[in-house]
């Protein structure tokens, strides 16, 4: 009664069911990492946030610079004049802007790049404080290009970047950059009135979760179409 299964259409049948449930599978186990990826995130950013506050240097000699990320800094020195850079394609709260970047000196010679803020697309770029400058921000590793992001020119004086990558800023500006920068929360003395500090990441889990039972839900549809379909096909045969 079952020798229909290995008719050339039902074999046909039977590999397209097989694939979608293996793509589908996939699709499961990848949000399933990804959800899980989210919540360790979600935990090291917890204890980062609250971890006390301590200078640059001595974060920076005593950890690696990933092993930092977003953890609160203090930081001193004098902004570099003309230096500036606007990281562009970016928004906040439903506005299109760009972030100011501008380095600071610090007193041991070293550089760091500030991320001073949000400015929205209209506004120009503020003039940083002049003088000694004192900040709290958080500290933020480099940013590494994704697949299919726009890349930065390799070469020349950039005015405009897409992402804080470090090491091409350092072709442009003179001193040490160390292999961080910081993400600006307060400065004294106080910043331009046209900045905004850049909003924190969200706390939340995502929708992994919710794709994660929803591919396994569509695999179980794609299995229980094909026995639908062979249930049919035997009571036509009986009827027959």
């Amino acid at each position: 009664m079952y020798r229909f299964l290995l008719r050339p259409k039902w074999i046909a049948t039977h590999v397209l069911v097989i694939t979608l449930m293996v793509v589908m599978v996939n699709l499961a186990n990848w949000q399933w990492h990804r959800y899980h990826e989210r919540k360790d995130f979600n935990s090291t950013l917890v204890h980062r946030f609250d971890a006390p506050i301590k200078p640059l240097a001595e974060l920076l000699s005593s950890a690696d610079p990933t092993d930092i990320e977003w953890m609160p800094a203090e930081v001193s020195g004098t902004y570099l004049l003309g230096e500036d850079v606007s990281l562009v394609n970016v928004s906040q709260n439903g506005i299109a802007g760009y972030d100011a970047i501008t380095p600071l000196l610090m007193a041991d010679g070293k550089v760091v790049l500030v991320n001073r803020g949000f400015v929205p697309l209209a506004e120009a770029f503020p003039s940083a404080p002049i003088g000694q400058i004192s900040l709290l921000g958080r500290v933020r590793a480099t940013s590494k290009r994704r697949t299919g992001e726009v890349s930065d020119p390799a070469t020349g004086e950039l005015a405009e970047i897409h992402r804080m990558d470090i090491a091409r800023l350092q072709k442009q500006i003179e001193g040490e950059l160390v292999p961080v920068y910081v993400q600006l929360l307060k400065s004294t003395p106080a910043e331009s009135n046209s900045l905004s500090t850049i909003a924190d990441p969200e706390f939340s889990n995502g929708p992994h979760l919710s794709y994660t039972i929803q591919w396994l839900l569509f695999t179980m549809c794609a299995a229980g179409g094909w026995f639908a379909l062979v249930k049919r096909e035997v009571a036509k045969q009986r009827t027959a």
